[in-house]
């Protein structure tokens, strides 16, 4: 049995099937999905839309340590303050 999307399950609220009560729970249970796509873009210079990444190459199963952590941290601040949050990747 796969997840249900927080927009699925916004619909079955909407429809009477499920209570907010119901979904929190299914959410603690990891039937429904807890985030959203907040995926940020940047334009290049011919105007198409580039997502920026940060990925430890090796890490595997691995902990992150604090020092990677300060820098995703970091790197996250960067792509809020210079990347847009759109709905339609073109």
């Amino acid at each position: 049995m796969g997840k249900l999307t927080i927009k699925e399950s916004e619909e079955l609220q909407k429809a009477g099937i499920l209570k907010e009560s119901t979904v929190q729970a299914m959410q603690e249970k990891g039937l429904i999905s807890t985030r959203r796509n907040n995926k940020k873009f940047l334009k290049t210079a011919t105007g198409k839309l580039v997502s920026p990444q940060l990925y430890f190459q090796g890490i595997g199963k691995d902990k992150y340590s604090k020092r990677m952590i300060e820098l995703k941290e970091k790197f996250n601040a960067l792509v809020n303050e210079y990347a847009q949050t759109t709905t339609t990747k073109q």
